[in-house]
């Protein structure tokens, strides 16, 4: 058998789909048919029964999430679906009883771990961005943080908490004199990166830690689907400890990113109102969580393509400098 390594991605497809056949006779399911459905951060197919019924099997790319942030995600949106009336997505357990299945096979280093939920129907909110769409949003945001303070979860569920804009145990590769970024950025640029750090690093330290709760993390506008009206959230995998600000910050960055800056402050103000309808909007700014998600995705590209960080900072430039001056972020000029 050829080494998984020396595979083409073709091939490595080919042998993955092995490892989701496996993974999918460990569930109680009627002659279940797969089909491959994407492959981003994680691969997902698409699975449907002799009766019909639809499921999305996930296979959580090795290295990405543990074992115990699956599981921590399976315990909240179970929790969820018991306790409140927000419609998240079933997850099934395996013959076992498992929730989440750590799959190996020969040939396919390390493990994936596989995880069955009941297909969500609708399309993504990114196809929907209005005031009546965002004012939902916000909503739903202001009642999965509340259940998000409430619960208390029960042995097993992650004790890792996003207190800084780097809380993964990421190496960090743009911050200190050693840092890649100083060798590879114009000492004007690497110094306004290290104010920056400093500036969020102080913000995130100013943040009440009572208002510490669960939060989904990863809740921008392609997270959710709108089914009749409906929103429905998706993709609780990065499942935490952290804050409301945080939480909003990211899905608000996605969106600016994704509207510009003529759209996004009517956007944002719909989301307001739906939040503060719910309950009352955080007393802390969003703006410096959203520098830190920023400075997140400088780092990222740092770690994994290093030959694009002067050119992304480059690019981001005039937001940096502008959010230096004024505390307020823009989107980064487009080309």
């Amino acid at each position: 058998m050829k080494p998984y390594a020396e595979l083409n991605d073709t091939g490595k497809l080919r042998r993955l789909r092995r490892l989701a056949e496996a993974a999918i006779r460990q569930y109680d399911l009627k002659e279940p048919q797969i089909a491959f459905y994407c492959f981003a951060t994680n691969l997902l197919y698409r699975v449907e029964t002799a009766s019909g019924e639809r499921f999305m099997l996930r296979l959580a790319s090795p290295g990405w999430r543990t074992l115990e942030d699956l599981q921590s995600e399976a315990l909240w949106v179970n929790a969820l679906s018991r306790q409140t009336t927000i419609p998240v997505p079933e997850i099934l357990p395996a013959q076992s009883g498992a929730q989440v299945l750590p799959m190996r096979l020969p040939g396919i280093p390390d493990a994936w771990n596989a995880t069955l939920m009941r297909w969500v129907p609708g399309r993504l909110l990114g196809h929907y961005l209005n005031p009546h769409n965002l004012e939902k949003m916000g909503g739903l945001f202001a009642e999965l943080h509340r259940h998000g303070a409430a619960w208390q979860p029960p042995a097993g569920f992650t004790t890792r908490r996003f207190e800084h804009w780097l809380s993964r145990g990421e190496e960090n590769k743009i911050i200190g004199a050693g840092s890649l970024a100083a060798a590879a950025l114009p000492a004007p640029q690497f110094d306004l990166l290290q104010r920056l750090d400093q500036h969020v690093e102080a913000a995130y330290a100013a943040l009440d830690r009572a208002d510490l709760r669960v939060i989904h993390c990863d809740l921008w506008h392609d997270n959710l689907k709108l089914y009749r009206g409906q929103l429905y959230p998706i993709d609780f995998e990065d499942t935490v400890w952290g804050f409301r600000a945080h939480d909003i910050a990211m899905a608000m960055l996605d969106l600016l990113e994704t509207v510009g800056d003529a759209a996004y402050p009517d956007l944002l103000r719909a989301f307001q109102r739906g939040y503060a309808a719910q309950m009352p909007w955080p007393q802390e700014r969003i703006e410096p969580c959203q520098m830190g998600r920023l400075l997140w995705k400088v780092n990222w590209v740092a770690r994994h393509q290093p030959q694009w960080l002067a050119d992304m900072v480059a690019k981001h430039l005039p937001v940096f400098e502008h959010y230096e001056q004024t505390g307020q972020i823009i989107c980064p000029p487009q080309g």
